[in-house]
């Protein structure tokens, strides 16, 4: 029976913290962020490990913000992981090809 109040009680808790992240966000905002379609246009590259890399909440708001026209972009996000944001150029070509998620690199 404690283990179910407790289960509750954390359920709870979690609830409430993703209401109060989303209320941080201008309504127009939120709706923004959850229509771009980003999949395929960056790449969370691991270097020199194995381990499956701590992925930011507001990931998709770093590709936006921080996506050039022109050039590729690597934003260092953590130890050993890096994020590759390909340019609106490459993106818009004919034969784009869509990158995957995650890659793990060896330097």
């Amino acid at each position: 029976m404690k283990t179910y109040i407790t289960i509750l009680i954390l359920l709870f808790c979690v609830q409430i913290e993703f209401a109060n992240a989303q209320q941080n966000l201008p309504i127009g905002e939120v709706k923004n962020i959850s229509n771009q379609n980003i999949e395929g246009t960056y790449q969370i590259q691991v270097i020199n490990s194995r381990d499956q890399p701590y992925i930011p909440a507001n990931l998709t708001q770093l590709v936006l913000n921080n996506r050039h026209a022109t050039d590729v972009v690597h934003l260092n996000i953590g130890t050993n992981v890096r994020l590759k944001i390909l340019p609106t150029s490459d993106i818009n070509k004919s034969d784009f090809k869509p990158l995957e998620k995650i890659a793990h690199f060896a330097e």
